[in-house]
Order: C-alpha cells, then sequence, then structure tokens
C-alpha cells in the first residue's frame, strides 16, 4: 500500500510541475509593441531616392510582419526600404503579430522632387503652311511650350498644317514605368487635330536630340492602310495672295484653299525661302462632312480612328479630363522598321502634325498643344 501511495502522489507532482511549467511559458510570451518615432508631419523622401524603415519591436523575435501600402502587402520583412517613382503621399502601414496578439503603426510618407515636371527647353520649332501663319511672329520659337501651361499669357503652339513640328526637351530623364509616363497637353478645346509623337533619349550624355534618333510612339492607326510612313511634303510661297501650292512624295501635288477668309498661310518665319519641306508620318484624314445637307456642313471626327497614341485627341483612351491631356506610355516606341523599342527613360520629345486634310469651315487640320509633364513629377486624377 505504502508503494501505491508514493506512486500516485508522484504523478501529482509531475502533473504540477508541468502545470507550472507551461504557465511559466506562457507568462514569458507577450503580444509585440511596436517601438518607432515617427515624425509629426510623416516621412519625406526625394523620388528616385530610398527610405529604410527598420522599426524596434519589443517582444518581436516570434512575430511576423507585414508591410502594406496603400492597402497593398508589399513585404513581410522586418526591414523595409521604400523608393518611391513619382510624388505624391503614401499611407504605408506595419502589421507586427505573433500568438498572443499584434501591434499596428500608420506611418505617412510624402515624395517629393527639385525636378522640374514640365518641359525645359525648346531646340526646334517649324511651323507648317496654315491659318495661324499671320499671328505668329516671325522669330517664335515656340517659348509657351515651356514649363507650366496656361500660365499668366502663356497660349498653346500652333504647328500648322501637315509637318509642322515642335522638338523639346525636359531637364532630367522621365523614366519608362509601368504605365504612362509622360503628357501633352492640349490647347484645350474640342476637335481633335492628331500629331505624331516622338521621343528619344540623350545617348550621348550632350543634353540635346542631335545625336540620337527619333522614335515614334506607336499610336492606333500604325498599320492603318492610310497611314504612309516616311512621307513628304514640300510647299511652295504663293505669288501675291495666292494660295500656297504642295507637291508630296507620291507624285501628287495641289494648293491650300483657305475655305473662309484667312489671310497668308505662309509664315514670315520661312525668311527669304521660297519653298519649305517636312518629313513624317502621314495619318488617314481625321473628319468627314456627315451632313446630308449640301449647304451645310457637319464635320466630325472619322469613328473608331484615333483611339490611343497621339497628341491633340480628345474623348479618347489615353486624353486625361483633369490634366487636359494626352498620356503617354514610352514602351509603345517603335522604330522606323515598326520593331519595339526598349527604352529605360527618354528626355526629348518631337511633335508633328500628322494629318493632311482640308476640312471645310475647319480650314486645315493643325496641331495646337501646350507643353509637357513627366506624369511622376505631378499630381492628377485619373478618369
Amino acid at each position: 500500500m505504502l508503494k501505491i501511495k508514493f506512486h500516485v502522489a508522484y504523478q501529482v507532482y509531475l502533473g504540477l510541475a508541468v502545470m507550472f511549467s507551461a504557465c511559466s511559458e506562457a507568462e514569458k510570451l507577450s503580444g509585440p509593441i511596436i517601438s518607432f518615432t515617427i515624425p509629426a508631419e510623416g516621412f519625406k523622401v526625394e523620388v528616385g531616392k530610398s527610405l529604410s524603415l527598420n522599426p524596434t519591436v519589443v517582444n518581436g523575435d516570434k512575430s511576423s510582419f507585414t508591410w502594406e501600402m496603400n492597402g497593398q502587402v508589399v513585404s513581410s520583412a522586418k526591414l523595409y526600404t521604400f523608393t518611391p517613382s513619382k510624388i505624391g503621399s503614401y499611407n504605408l502601414q506595419l502589421k507586427v503579430s505573433n500568438e498572443i496578439g499584434s501591434d499596428n503603426k500608420t506611418i505617412l510618407i510624402s515624395a517629393f522632387s527639385n525636378l522640374s515636371p514640365y518641359i525645359a527647353k525648346v531646340f526646334d520649332y517649324k511651323y507648317s503652311p496654315g491659318q495661324h501663319a499671320s499671328l505668329i511672329p516671325t522669330d517664335w520659337k515656340g517659348g509657351d511650350f515651356i514649363g507650366e501651361p496656361w500660365i499668366g499669357t502663356k497660349r498653346y503652339t500652333s504647328l500648322g498644317g501637315w509637318g509642322g513640328y515642335i522638338t523639346a526637351g525636359f531637364d532630367h530623364v522621365v523614366k519608362n514605368v509601368e504605365g504612362a509616363d509622360f503628357a501633352i497637353y492640349t490647347q484645350p478645346g474640342a476637335s481633335s487635330e492628331p500629331a505624331v509623337v516622338y521621343v528619344m533619349n540623350d545617348d550621348d550624355g550632350d543634353g540635346t536630340p542631335d545625336g540620337g534618333e527619333w522614335v515614334e510612339i506607336k499610336g492606333s492607326e500604325y498599320i492603318h492602310p492610310e497611314t504612309i510612313h516616311d512621307y513628304q511634303v514640300t510647299y511652295y510661297k504663293p505669288v501675291g495672295n495666292g494660295n500656297v501650292i504642295w507637291k508630296d512624295s507620291k507624285g501628287s501635288k495641289g494648293e491650300l484653299v483657305p475655305v473662309f477668309e484667312s489671310s497668308t498661310w505662309w509664315w514670315s518665319g520661312y525668311g527669304n525661302k521660297t519653298e519649305v519641306t517636312f518629313n513624317g508620318v502621314k495619318l488617314p484624314n481625321a473628319y468627314i462632312n456627315s451632313s446630308t445637307n449640301p449647304e451645310i456642313e457637319n464635320w466630325t471626327v472619322r469613328p473608331k480612328l484615333f483611339t490611343f497614341g497621339y497628341a491633340e485627341c480628345y474623348n479618347n483612351l489615353d486624353y486625361n479630363n483633369s490634366l487636359k491631356a494626352n498620356l503617354f506610355d514610352i514602351s509603345n516606341a517603335v522604330d522606323k522598321a515598326g520593331n519595339k523599342v526598349n527604352l529605360a527613360g527618354i528626355r526629348f520629345i518631337k511633335v508633328q502634325s500628322g494629318v493632311f486634310q482640308v476640312a471645310g469651315w475647319l480650314n486645315e487640320i493643325s496641331t495646337e498643344i501646350s507643353g509637357a509633364a513627366d506624369l511622376s513629377l505631378i499630381e492628377y486624377t485619373p478618369n
């Protein structure tokens, strides 16, 4: 009997020992506590630079970490490094958890840039014959295209009829990120007058577009049967009050006949030249007269054309209502053979009137644009 009693007592003792041991382990394990000093206004970091966040966590040895940026999980490591690709405010949430509990911390980060988001310099401007020729000063260099659009007395930049262009550059490389990378502001207005857009990077680092090759942003009409690549038109100075005569590389010729009263279409900026030649891409005619009454004209954009990839196009897929601009993706760049070009970024843009058409009372289809911007350096509202 004594032996049995001792055995029972030993089992009770072991049970108590195990119970007290478990309680002791539970007491040691507690929920995590995030100890993180955050400035009252949040953290600030320059676009393209990195902010490393390494929080101190009490009871964090056996904890899991979850970092969320604007609702999306971005990391499960204790250390998180954030490198913003565009300016703006970012809400970063850190959650640390173990089997006992969890702790949360919200971190506000403001990304900024000291670079200008807008065009810094115009390298070349050439107006093509059109209805605004008499309004453009002889020595005009496209200065309104520089900087933020529509500030003070700044107006839009008219490129004239087919072939007119402007080449300009940013003070930095516009990086090729996911989605749209840069914007070209419209007039603003309501009538689309499509322009072809070209881009170039500063490969030789001299700050000019002289040493590289332009590549085209491939738009919706790139393979349209009416699109002509490597097109050329020569315009001839009129005699007296006559019309501008033209000849193209396809053997066609004609004259630019204003449909309503207009002064000369020949720009004084051509100086003593009696002819000017433009090379580029000729897009399909943009307008049709949908009126059934021969005495009334109703010019409208041809349906299902110019849905993306061209400047001064309204109500299409890449027009942003808040910016009054068309948005462009560098990833759509192609070379002269139509092959995709992989660019990490671009420094320069060229915008060229792409439609060769006189559409009734609209006169010539002439692109008017107001500047350009690096989308990573401005805040805007998506449509």
